[in-house]
């Protein structure tokens, strides 16, 4: 009914009316997100796996760096004697393991090096359990070694309260 009503003329305005109606707000909302958001890029998803390579490659390049020192933390735990009393030897265990546990912290927010973490802390565990063991090895040796004069002073003994009965 209302197309009868309206001419050509009128349809050609209404729809040039609604076009640029239409073409207007898109461009204000276009400047609007756009000026809000000036570091819009419509390739994120590929920068963001750029990045994200970027970040695995920096690992596995820390990774490298410090696999010699893990290897000679590694080495001279398993060579350190405790009985040897080399203070410089232990600080430079100690001063090894915290140079791992450093890697860790520096980077606390990436989860890929809380493996130094663990491997400092499974090589302090081992360094402080070796020179426990060798504490503990050593005490009882000495212990024994006690008993056994123990033992002997008290054989000494019975044998002078028996020669003393005859």
């Amino acid at each position: 009914m209302m197309n009868d009503t309206m001419n050509q003329k009128e349809k050609i305005f209404g729809f040039i009316y609604v076009f640029l109606l239409f073409i207007s707000i898109a461009a204000v909302c276009s400047w609007l997100i756009f000026s809000y958001n000036p570091d819009f890029r419509l390739l994120s998803q590929k920068d963001f796996a750029i990045s994200k390579m970027n970040m695995i490659k920096d690992y596995q390049n820390e990774q490298n760096a410090y696999i010699y020192t893990m290897d000679s933390v590694y080495n001279k735990i398993q060579r350190f004697n405790p009985g040897v009393n080399a203070v410089y030897e232990e600080n430079e265990i100690l001063y090894m393991i915290n140079d791992l546990k450093n890697v860790y912290e520096s980077r606390s927010w990436d989860t890929r090096y809380k493996s130094f973490l663990h491997v400092s802390d499974f090589y302090y565990m081992w360094f402080i359990d070796k020179k426990e063991l060798w504490s503990k090895r050593n005490n009882i040796s000495r212990f024994r070694k006690n008993l056994e004069e123990c033992e002997i002073g008290l054989n000494n003994k019975r044998q002078d309260i028996n020669s003393l009965r005859r």
